[in-house]
């Protein structure tokens, strides 16, 4: 099969681009013939901002460029992952006139919300959706970053996109969903569950490294505010476990200032970091659990198939794709969002209990198992490629 994987680079690589990555290493360790047409957002820098606004909302450019890419050269199906901002949603109906079915993988929530989060101000947030003014509220809180110009663009670019041109309705035949937390937002906003594939991340075990059980929590993540490292810190003054914490972000700073108030030189939460792949991947090994407590609604977050793939309980966040992931008492525990007291409890509860730790473990290998081996995800890539192939067929008239 000739597929050809449409993706957007953010300035800051994520999890998100990861998962492209992954998948093209996949698609082609299974003989079928990948192309990448990529952007990457850093170029935006050189851009005046008017300039930037325009591409992001709505990109001229992007018809032109594929169409050199393409070149007349044919593909059974183009896979689109993000179109923010460089790409823009013009490259849809770009791809359709190229004669190119579209599968779409909805990594996060930017159908629906202007900046993709459902996130403001330190809570979820839902104003675009059920409010008066729509994504109006997102200009007027100026979700994205702080930055006026950039939530003008990003409520421009829905709403032209979904409500105006309808880009994402006609023009992507299949939608592939994470996880059911997902699709249900999707089709109680209008989208057609039919034509909804789900299919979650997949990790190939590393090799050369045993699992063991050590005596400690490992968190590993972006760190801000959304991703509940606040809520951390307090559950582990009360909780009293050994605690490393992996990463970086606009919080690192901050909790290493707060480690240190807190915990002195106890040494029992550890701010580890940026580390090498391999480090991290005998750290999680390494583990007792794996702790997840973001307050956003995550879609299929990497860090908990990282976890499963090393049989780890994960102690998360009862909210959004991950509470569809982490069963309580199956392959993990779950908690209130920002509940220090309730986390706090989780960890004592699997300190404890060592029947329910090894019932975990068992549980946590099972899911990745089950959902998240390479194998699975080729399978379900495939029925998505499939379906999205017989819906462009339809309509174009062509019959199934």
């Amino acid at each position: 099969m000739r597929i050809l994987v449409c993706h957007t680079y953010y300035r800051q690589r994520s999890g998100e681009c990861a998962v492209v990555e992954r998948e093209v290493e996949l698609l082609r360790s299974r003989g079928h013939e990948v192309s990448l047409f990529t952007y990457d957002n850093k170029d935006a820098d050189l851009m005046a901002g008017f300039r930037i606004a325009s591409r992001a909302v709505y990109s001229r450019a992007t018809k032109q460029e594929l169409s050199r890419f393409v070149g007349g050269r044919t593909f059974d199906v183009a896979h689109v992952h993000n179109t923010w901002l460089m790409a823009s949603p013009s490259l849809f109906p770009a791809l359709g006139r190229q004669g190119i079915p579209v599968a779409k993988t909805v990594h996060n929530y930017r159908w629906l919300c202007p900046v993709a989060t459902f996130y403001r101000d330190g809570r979820l947030c839902h104003d675009c959706m059920k409010r008066p003014g729509g994504n109006l509220h997102a200009v007027l809180h100026r979700c994205y970053g702080g930055s006026l110009a950039g939530s003008v663009a990003a409520a421009s670019r829905l709403t032209l996109a979904r409500d105006v041109l309808r880009v994402y309705q006609r023009w992507v035949d299949a939608i592939i969903v994470q996880n059911e937390f997902v699709k249900g937002m999707l089709v109680r906003a209008g989208y057609d569950a039919a034509r909804m594939i789900i299919k979650g991340n997949f990790l190939q075990i590393p090799a050369g490294i045993t699992p063991t059980r050590g005596d400690y929590l490992a968190f590993f993540g972006r760190h801000e505010a959304s991703k509940g490292v606040a809520t951390l810190l307090s559950a582990m003054e009360k909780a009293r476990v050994p605690l490393r914490v992996f990463g970086e972000g606009p919080l690192t700073s901050w909790l290493r200032e707060e480690a240190q108030i807190r915990f002195g030189a106890s040494g029992l939460v550890a701010i580890e970091g940026h580390v090498p792949r391999q480090a991290l991947d005998e750290a999680i090994a390494g583990s007792r659990a794996v702790v997840f407590p973001s307050e956003w609604y995550e879609s299929y977050p990497l860090s908990i198939v990282e976890a499963m793939a090393f049989g780890k309980p994960v102690i998360a966040s009862d909210l959004g794709g991950a509470a569809t992931i982490v069963a309580d008492g199956v392959n993990g525990l779950l908690f209130p969002p920002g509940d220090s007291d309730a986390l706090a409890r989780c960890v004592h509860r699997l300190w404890q209990d060592e029947k329910l730790q090894r019932r975990l473990e068992s549980g946590a290998k099972e899911t990745y198992l089950r959902e998240m081996t390479p194998e699975v995800s080729y399978t379900r890539l495939m029925e998505a490629y499939m379906a999205a192939r017989q819906h462009y067929a339809t309509r174009q008239g062509g019959g199934p």
